[in-house]
């Protein structure tokens, strides 16, 4: 079929269009986003999870609350995954993240140059007494009348940990195991894999309650027990156990577990993250809101050295080399 004149010059003007947008969008200056505290909009991104646990009411009386504090518009958010908080911090979509857990608080300041600003004072049991600190322990338990002794005794063994993105209940016993040399750090499909160089069978419970039920239940020989869990589930557990030995003697105790951060970005302006950090503080004047937005035992906010805080733990999934499998 002929192709008319008309349209061949349509046609060639079309294509000059064209190659003239191409060429401008690969000329035009990628665009950084633009801080939301620039804007006079401050921008915080909540532990994942909490949209369950808030009301309307309490998100408002929290921003309202910020707001007043701050002397700027506050706006939360509620990322679906850890993974979405740690990008809204990375790529400036988000000023400051409020009590996410300790994981998701490693991995932000490794690799989204996050800012450690305060961290969670809890209620927890250490020693077996009770302690308000920003840490606690975990611990590897055998029923009262179970004939193991030593954790030697457990390999190929079953054993329930809470979940495998739990880091007193998983990643923290896993490089106890490993600096004892009961498992060998490598390349895995996933961090369960590790743990199976020396138990025979690994069950995620979905919790230490769920552990502790199969444990009594005869499903699984060892557990792990932590010292932030519900003191009523604490002390049944701790109370018709015993906790495993290293082969040195020493007790199979794992930690220390650190407690849930704030974070900010860390090119926030020094103005702004001192506003934002007086407010924080003042948040401790309203602990029963924050153990909705933070944990069921939380006592208060205070300063503390990344270093002393998180560091254990970065260093733990770096050995461990486990850090690309939680930023999935």
């Amino acid at each position: 079929m002929a192709i008319g004149k008309k349209a061949l010059i349509i046609a060639g003007v079309l294509a000059v269009v064209i190659v003239a947008a191409v060429l401008a969008l690969q000329n035009y200056p990628a665009q950084t986003p633009q801080s939301g505290a620039a804007q006079g909009k401050f921008r915080i991104v909540v532990n994942p999870g909490v949209a369950e646990k808030v009301s309307i009411k309490e998100a408002q009386e929290l921003e309202k609350y910020l707001e007043d504090l701050m002397g700027m518009d506050v706006e939360l958010s509620y990322p679906a995954s850890s993974a979405a908080l740690i990008e809204a911090l990375r790529f400036g979509h988000a000023d400051a993240a409020l009590g996410p857990g300790a994981l998701v608080g490693a991995l932000a300041v490794s690799l989204a140059n996050a800012e450690l600003v305060a961290v969670e004072y809890r209620e927890v049991i250490i020693d077996g007494k009770r302690e308000t600190a920003p840490y606690y322990y975990s611990y590897f338990i055998v029923l009262k009348e179970s004939p193991y002794v030593y954790i030697d005794e457990l390999r190929g063994k079953r054993v329930c940990f809470p979940s495998e993105t739990s880091v007193s209940g998983f990643i923290m016993p896993l490089k106890a195991l490993a600096d004892r040399g009961y498992i060998t750090p490598g390349e895995v499909e996933r961090p369960r894999d590790l743990a199976l160089q020396f138990f025979g069978d690994v069950v995620f419970g979905g919790g230490y309650a769920q552990c502790w039920a199969a444990l009594k239940e005869g499903k699984v020989d060892v557990t792990v027990m932590a010292g932030d869990v519900a003191a009523s589930l604490y002390w049944e557990a701790m109370n018709n156990s015993r906790v495993l030995k290293w082969k040195d003697g020493g007790y199979a105790i794992a930690g220390p577990n650190p407690s849930h951060v704030v974070l900010v970005r860390g090119d926030l302006p020094e103005d702004v993250k001192t506003k934002f950090v007086n407010a924080i503080f003042a948040l401790n004047n309203k602990p029963e809101l924050m153990r909705n937005y933070v944990s069921a035992i939380f006592v208060r906010f205070e300063r503390r050295d990344v270093n002393e805080h998180l560091k254990p733990l970065i260093d733990a999934l770096d050995y461990l080399k486990i850090k690309e499998f939680y930023l999935r």
